[in-house]
């Protein structure tokens, strides 16, 4: 069971005006090489009702992942400020102008954890409908300097179809940036659900086609609110089946999900891995239209996570936790 976490919603309000220029970044994430080889993936996403844009980023793999957020703000006068913020104490602010090949951002004043302070002009290129070009040039740091191009990181494909004995099926396809061997390792053991899905994961050493999984902080093994899964099948680097046997108190329609199973297929793909996960044996009626509504959009931030697990490390869930309890 692939349950979710906070992420982009599937359709983004309305935003002011003054945002216009923003909206194609809005509901992508969008990823570019830096010059060391990194990457840096970026998530638009409206917030408060699309009073405000947030760009949450993510620079990795290794150790220390690095990460910030921007929030996009409208100052007046069809102008729009913004303010930035990173994981080692870094601030900067600035104001956005839009200009008909591209979007300004000014003179961007840097203040860095020791107090140091950087001025920076940065540009934003558009290249089409799924990429756009950050030029950054500084006098203050040249390493700085320098043209990144990003672009729009591949949709999860959704598909549904009912079957002839009225139940429904749910598919979520997408390509991970990963070999085969390592996507399969994430997705068939404890260990790497803990990476990507959950922040609590045991298998369980009476019977080794059980895992036993809980978002709950302080959870431990055998814990009754716990959730539990089945693996049925497992054919290393090809194929997971697996049903939900145990549902954590007060899950919604629990009795409709429990006659689900899912299959995850994997297929190499060039250096990546296409993996399909499709959930059989949706009832028909109000409550297995329920919960296929809810993994429709679950499933699709579960792959998600899958693939930003490749591209930016493992989740820090400690640190996850604590953002979501301020």
């Amino acid at each position: 069971m692939l349950l979710t976490a906070l992420a982009l919603a599937a359709v983004q309000p309305a935003l002011r005006a003054e945002f216009q220029p923003l909206e194609f970044l809005v509901g992508n994430c969008w990823e570019g090489t830096l010059p060391d080889g990194k990457s840096d993936r970026h998530c638009f996403e409206s917030v408060y009702g699309g009073q405000h844009i947030r760009d949450r980023h993510v620079v990795g793999p290794g150790a220390g992942v690095y990460s910030g957020e921007t929030f996009y703000s409208a100052a007046g006068a069809g102008r729009v400020a913004f303010v930035y913020f990173n994981s080692i104490g870094g601030v900067s602010q600035g104001t956005l102008g839009a200009e008909p090949d591209r979007l300004n951002f000014g003179e961007e004043r840097y203040r860095g954890p020791d107090g140091r302070q950087i001025t920076l002009s940065v540009q934003w290129r558009r290249v089409g409908d799924d990429a756009y070009e950050a030029i950054t040039t500084s006098a203050d740091a040249p390493s700085m300097n320098g043209t990144v191009r990003y672009q729009r990181m591949p949709a999860v494909a959704i598909s549904e179809a009912a079957a002839p004995d009225g139940t429904h099926s749910l598919s979520h396809e997408t390509t991970i940036p990963a070999p085969v061997d390592q996507v399969y390792a994430a997705l068939a053991t404890a260990d790497g659900w803990r990476s990507w899905a959950v922040p609590n994961a045991w298998a369980v050493a009476s019977d080794p086609d059980l895992i036993e999984t809980s978002y709950a902080p302080g959870a431990r093994a055998g814990d009754p609110a716990n959730i539990r899964q089945r693996f049925l099948a497992r054919v290393p680097n090809r194929l997971i089946v697996f049903r939900t046997v145990q549902f954590p108190p007060g899950f919604p329609d629990a009795e409709a999900f429990a006659r689900t199973t899912a299959v995850i297929e994997l297929e190499s793909a060039g250096a990546g891995t296409r993996v399909r996960l499709t959930g059989t044996g949706y009832p028909d009626g109000p409550a297995g239209e329920r919960v296929r509504g809810f993994f429709r959009d679950g499933n699709r931030v579960s792959l998600e996570q899958l693939r930003s697990r490749f591209v930016s490390g493992p989740i820090d869930w400690s640190r996850r936790q604590q953002t979501a309890a301020h």
